[in-house]
């Protein structure tokens, strides 16, 4: 006959340990919490609208970056200009021959990150493109 344990991870001495433990010899656990009634939980009377957190103001957008071309914003606080683009597509992949058709779900992707800033040196350019799918 094989030991199983009861609970998964646990080895038998564990277990030995969890079953022979004195469970019938414990008292059970008593607690003194103060008896509630409508007179001490009346709160209509003391009952004050809390204060409402203020909102706090927005921070300004990002500012655009006409001159390295459409679609740069100027990061807050630097010279560096970005750009998010990206592209998604999906389809199905339908093929029919002698024995039948057959379909498959098609999809692609790719995001690219474009960053530009000026230096005393000169124009600083770093892309990265990302794709995944096929197509």
């Amino acid at each position: 006959m094989r030991f199983v344990p009861p609970v998964r991870g646990l080895g038998r001495a564990a277990c030995l340990v969890l079953l022979a433990g004195p469970v019938a010899a414990q008292e059970p656990l008593r607690l003194d919490l103060p008896k509630l009634d409508a007179a001490t939980l009346d709160l209509s009377a003391s009952a004050t609208p809390l204060p409402r957190p203020r909102a706090e103001p927005r921070t300004r957008g990002l500012d655009a970056c006409p001159e390295q071309g459409a679609g740069f914003v100027r990061l807050p606080g630097s010279r560096t200009c970005l750009r998010l683009t990206g592209r998604a597509a999906a389809g199905l992949d339908v093929q029919a021959d002698r024995q039948g058709a057959a379909a498959r779900p098609d999809a692609t992707g790719r995001i690219a990150v474009d960053a530009r800033t000026q230096t005393d040196l000169g124009p600083v350019r770093a892309f990265v493109r990302v794709g995944a799918g096929h197509r």
